[in-house]
């Protein structure tokens, strides 16, 4: 085992550019976002009971979509304020296609209401509103940011087919 110390922490920097073709940072394949909206008022009576429904069917539009990795929101500053935290694989134009097409409607039993200017997921507004409210992190590390979720769903299963093997033969 080597002693850590002997290792100069910046040469295992990794490769921080910006999004090509939106806002947010990018590292490999993977990429992130923060966005900044304002809660409507009377939204966080919505938003509050909501929220168990919206996280309760997060995996299955998660999945649709495909390509996202994580995704946080949290509602501040008394209650008037809106904070997504997202990472996902990829460029940031086809990410908001994917999640319209894959999660429009998630979106839709949700954000009315609650974020000031949110009409649907695919209104033509919306890109506007989450570029209005967008920014790039200050600082992003992802491990392993060659592999998208698609890579990591792949692993998982062939990894499960082969501890099913080693099962049936021991």
């Amino acid at each position: 085992m080597s002693d850590i110390r002997s290792v100069d922490p910046a040469s295992m920097a990794q490769d921080v550019r910006r999004q090509p073709d939106g806002p947010g940072l990018r590292i490999g394949k993977r990429a992130e976002v923060i966005l900044f909206g304002k809660v409507i008022p009377g939204g966080e009576k919505l938003y509050r009971e909501r929220i168990g429904k919206f996280q309760a069917e997060a995996a299955y539009w998660e999945e649709r979509v495909g390509t996202v990795h994580d995704f946080r929101i949290l509602m501040f500053d008394d209650d008037t304020r809106l904070l997504f935290l997202i990472t996902y694989d990829g460029d940031f134009k086809p990410y908001v296609v994917d999640i319209i097409r894959g999660a429009g409607k998630w979106f839709d039993d949700f954000m009315p209401g609650v974020w000031e200017g949110f009409v649907s997921a695919d209104h033509p507004s919306t890109v506007d509103l989450v570029l209005a409210g967008a920014m790039p992190a200050d600082f992003f590390y992802v491990s392993n940011p060659e592999l998208t979720v698609r890579d990591i769903t792949r692993m998982k299963k062939l990894s499960r087919a082969f501890g099913e093997v080693l099962d049936a033969a021991g």
